[in-house]
C-alpha cells in the first residue's frame, strides 16, 4: 500500500496535478471556485458551454488595468456567450473596495473574483495585474497568455484576435506575449512556494494537526468520508485530490461565505491554512521528522459524550443497498414519557456512520407509527437538532429549553448514502432533560415559498420569502434548504428603521451538505424585524446535479422537485404564556404573508393575492386597510386569516 501511494504521487506529479502548478500557454487551466465582489460563487469548469473563458489578473486604482478591463468588456459584447472573469489577489483589497472601484470605473457589470488565498492566481501563473489568459472550454487548454493589447486603448486587441482565430478553427498565431514595460508597476506581490514563511512546513507539527481538526471527523475508519486519514502515506497518496478540492471549495464542506458572519463549528480552512496545506502538497507532501499524529486517529466511536441520556430514542432500522441514490427516510417514534419535559441537550449516534449523511430530529403532534411522512411536514416542527458528521451533539443556548409534551411524537428525517456494500443502520437519539423549567423557550420558525416555479433551462432563478417577528427576539441559528437545483442561499435582516444586514450568505449551496449555521454571537433583533430568505436555483444543463433541465419545477418533497425553505432557531426576549405551544393561525399567517408579499415590503396588496380569490377578498381588504396603504400589514392580514371563510379561501388557493 505504501509503495502504491508513493507511486500515485509520482504519477499525479507527472500529469501536472501536484505541481509547482503554474500553467502557461497550451497547458490546461485547473478548475477553481471563487466568490465575486457581490458574494456570488463562480466555478471555472461550470462554463463548459461558453465559446471561451477570459481570465485577467486585477487590481484597483490602476488606469492600465481599468483600460484593459474596458477592452475585455467590449470584447465580451462582440462574442455572445463569452465569459470574462477578473481575479483579484491583492491582499490589501477586499470585495467592497473592489465593488466600489468597479462602479467608479463604470465597469460594475464585470465580475471580479476574490482570490484571498492567492492560490488560484499562483496556480494560473499570474505575474502582473492586467495579465490575461484565454481558455477554451472543451479541454480547458490555455490558448493565450499576455496583455490585452501592447498598449491598452492604442494598439491591436490581442484577445479579440485570439478569439477570432479560435472561433474560425484556425491555429493561434501568437500563444503568448510578454507583458509590456508599462505594466512593470502592476507586478503582483504573490507569495510563492519558496517564500520563507512557507519553507520547511512541518507535517508533524502543522499539517497533521490541521487535518485532525478539520478533516478527520469524516475521514476516519467508519466515518462518512470515502477514505480515512490514518497515516502520512494515505494523505500523500490523496494529496492531488486534496489540492483540487481546496481550490474548488468542495472540501472541507463548509459553504458559508467567510466575509459574512462568524459561526460555531466552522470547519473551513483559514487563508493561512489553505496556503500552508497547498504549498506543502506542491512541495511533494514531505513526511519530515517526528511522529505521525494521524496514526492516533481512531475509528468512529458510538458513545454518549454527555453521559447517559435521560431518554434514548431508537429509530427503526433501515437496510441500505450497496449502491444507488436513496430517498430521504422520515421516521416517527412514539413518545414513551407520561409527563412533559424540557430538553436541554441532544446527541445523535448513527448505527453506521458511513451511511448517515445527515439527520434532522424534530418533535410535534402526530399519530405515531407512520414510517414515511412528507418531507414538507417534517420541516415545520420544532427541531431538537440537526446531525452532520462532526456535529453530533447540541447543547442548547444557556437558559433555553424545548418543551416536549407526552402527547407529542419524535420525528427524524434521515439522509442515507450508499458506499459500496449492503449495510443496516439504526440511529439512536439521546435526550437530556433540564432539572427545572428554563427561562426561555427555544423556538423554531420555517420560512417557505410553496409557490415557487422555476422555468426550464434557467441558470439563476431567484425565489424569496420571509417572516416578520412580532416580538423582540434573539436569533441563534439559520438553516437553508433546497434540493439539487439549489445554487446559492442567503438570509438578510430587514430592521424596522429601514436598514438591512446580510447575516448569512451561502454562495455555493450543496444539497449533499446541509447544516444549521449557529451564530457565535446570537442576533438580538426588535419586533418588526423581517428575516428575508432568498435562494437562487440553477435549472440549466450546466448544473451536473440537475435531474431534468427541460422541466418546469414546482414545490415538492422529492429531490427532483424543489423547495425554498429556511429554518430559524430563536427565542423571544421576554417569555409569554403560550410560548410552549405552536399557534397554528399565527404560524400560517407568517408563512402565507412571507411568500405572497412578492415585493417584500411588509404590505400585502390585493394584486399579490392568488388571482382566483381576489374578487372574494376585495371588500375585506378595503375594510381592513384602515391606513389606506394599498394593502394589509401582518396584523391586518392576521385578522383576515382568522375569519374562517376568508382564511379557508386563502389557504385553499395555496
Amino acid at each position: 500500500m505504501r509503495v502504491f501511494l508513493r507511486l500515485s504521487v509520482i504519477m499525479f506529479s507527472v500529469l501536472g496535478l501536484v505541481a509547482s502548478a503554474v500553467v502557461s500557454a497550451n497547458e490546461r487551466a485547473a478548475n477553481f471556485t471563487l466568490i465575486d465582489q457581490h458574494g456570488k460563487a463562480t466555478e471555472l469548469h461550470y462554463h463548459a458551454d461558453a465559446p471561451a473563458v477570459v481570465l485577467m489578473a486585477h487590481s484597483t486604482k490602476s488606469d492600465l488595468v481599468a483600460e484593459s478591463a474596458r477592452i475585455l468588456a467590449e470584447t465580451q459584447a462582440m462574442y455572445p456567450g463569452l465569459e470574462v472573469f477578473l481575479i483579484n489577489a491583492v491582499d490589501t483589497e477586499n470585495r467592497e473596495m473592489v465593488r466600489q472601484d468597479m462602479e467608479t470605473q463604470g465597469l460594475g457589470n464585470l465580475t471580479v473574483l476574490d482570490d484571498a488565498s492567492r492560490l488560484v492566481s499562483e496556480t494560473l501563473g499570474f505575474d502582473y495585474a492586467g495579465e490575461v489568459l484565454v481558455v477554451e472550454t472543451q479541454r480547458w487548454q490555455i490558448l493565450y497568455r499576455g496583455p490585452v493589447a501592447e498598449q491598452p486603448g492604442e494598439s491591436e486587441n490581442l484577445v479579440a484576435k485570439v478569439l477570432a482565430q479560435h472561433q474560425a478553427g484556425e491555429t493561434i498565431s501568437v500563444a503568448s506575449r510578454e507583458m509590456p514595460e508599462s505594466f512593470n508597476t502592476e507586478k503582483l506581490a504573490l507569495v510563492s512556494a519558496d517564500a520563507p514563511e512557507l519553507e520547511n512546513i512541518s507535517y508533524t507539527d502543522t499539517i497533521a494537526p490541521m487535518l485532525v481538526e478539520k478533516c478527520a471527523d469524516c475521514h476516519r475508519p467508519g466515518g462518512i468520508g470515502p477514505w480515512a486519514m490514518t497515516s502520512h502515506a494515505m494523505v500523500q497518496g490523496f494529496s492531488p485530490m486534496i489540492r483540487e478540492t481546496i481550490l474548488t471549495k468542495r472540501m472541507p464542506p463548509w459553504h458559508a461565505d467567510p466575509a459574512v458572519g462568524e459561526f460555531n463549528h466552522d470547519i473551513s480552512l483559514s487563508i493561512e491554512q489553505q496556503r500552508t496545506l497547498v504549498n506543502w502538497i506542491d512541495a511533494g507532501a514531505p513526511r519530515g521528522n517526528g511522529p505521525d499524529p494521524l496514526l492516533e486517529v481512531t475509528a468512529q466511536e458510538s458513545a454518549w459524550s454527555l453521559g447517559e441520556p435521560d431518554l434514548v430514542i431508537d429509530l427503526p432500522s433501515f437496510d441500505l443497498p450497496a449502491t444507488g441514490v436513496l430517498d430521504y427516510q422520515n421516521f416517527i417514534v412514539e413518545n414513551p414519557l407520561e409527563e412533559a419535559v424540557w430538553v436541554k441537550a441532544v446527541q445523535i449516534i448513527p448505527g453506521d456512520h458511513k451511511a448517515v449523511h445527515h439527520a434532522i430530529a424534530t418533535v410535534g403532534e402526530a399519530t405515531a407509527g407512520s414510517v414515511n411522512e412528507d418531507e414538507e411536514d417534517a420541516l415545520f416542527r420544532p427541531q431538537l437538532m440537526t446531525f452532520v458528521p462532526g456535529n453530533d451533539t447540541y447543547i442548547y443556548p444557556e437558559g433555553n429549553g424545548l418543551y416536549v409534551r407526552p402527547d407529542m411524537a419524535f420525528f427524524t428525517q434521515m439522509h442515507y448514502t450508499t458506499y459500496g456494500r449492503e449495510t443496516r443502520d439504526q440511529t439512536r437519539i439521546g435526550l437530556y432533560f433540564a432539572d427545572e423549567e428554563p427561562e426561555h423557550v427555544l423556538q423554531h420558525y420555517s420560512i417557505v415559498n410553496p409557490a415557487i416555479r422555476i422555468p426550464p433551462g434557467e441558470a439563476a432563478h431567484e425565489e424569496v420569502a420571509y417572516i416578520e417577528l412580532q416580538r423582540d427576539a434573539v436569533i441563534y441559528a439559520l438553516f437553508p434548504h433546497a434540493h439539487y437545483r439549489g445554487k446559492s442561499s442567503s438570509f438578510t435582516l430587514s430592521y424596522p428603521d429601514g436598514s438591512e444586514e446580510l447575516v448569512l450568505n451561502v454562495p455555493n449551496y450543496d444539497f449533499n451538505w446541509q447544516r444549521y449555521f449557529q451564530f457565535e454571537e446570537p442576533k438580538a433583533v426588535p419586533a418588526g424585524t423581517m428575516i428575508i430568505h432568498r435562494t437562487v436555483f440553477d435549472n440549466s444543463s450546466n448544473n451536473v446535479s440537475n435531474p431534468d433541465p427541460s422541466a418546469t419545477v414546482d414545490w415538492g418533497e422529492q429531490s427532483w422537485e424543489e423547495m425554498l425553505y429556511g429554518g430559524v432557531s430563536f427565542r423571544y426576549q421576554e417569555r409569554q404564556e403560550g410560548d410552549t405551544d405552536v399557534n397554528t393561525l399565527d404560524y400560517l399567517t407568517h408563512i402565507a404573508m412571507g411568500f405572497l408579499d412578492r415585493n417584500v415590503d411588509g404590505i400585502l396588496s390585493l394584486n399579490e393575492m392568488p388571482q382566483d380569490s381576489r374578487q372574494q377578498l376585495a371588500f375585506p381588504f378595503v375594510m381592513l386597510d384602515k391606513e389606506k396603504k394599498g394593502g394589509l400589514n401582518y396584523q391586518q392580514f392576521h385578522s383576515l386569516m382568522s375569519q374562517d371563510e376568508m382564511g379557508g379561501a386563502i389557504m385553499s388557493e395555496l
